[in-house]
């Protein structure tokens, strides 16, 4: 991830963003918060998908929390 996407990644608490993670296909999830600080790194957030009503909904179970090391990269969602 380059300095511009944890840039990005951060200004997005509470957005649905596509994350590109270690050893993981590319999945949408919703920001829950940024920590860089520290020996342990991580982004916490929520892995939701596209629902036609409401736009994303969570999906059940997948809270995560994943060092900022494994993630290879974060972009805006498709439109």
């Amino acid at each position: 991830m380059t300095k511009e996407e944890l840039a990005f990644l951060k200004s997005q608490v509470d957005q649905v963003v596509l994350l590109e993670v270690k050893e993981e296909r590319p999945h949408l999830g919703q920001i829950l918060f940024v920590f860089d600080q520290g020996a342990t790194p991580d982004v916490f957030y929520l892995r939701v998908e596209p629902v036609a009503e409401a736009g994303y909904a969570p999906v059940t179970g997948e809270e995560r929390s994943v060092p900022l090391a494994d993630i290879l990269s974060v972009r805006p969602p498709a439109s």
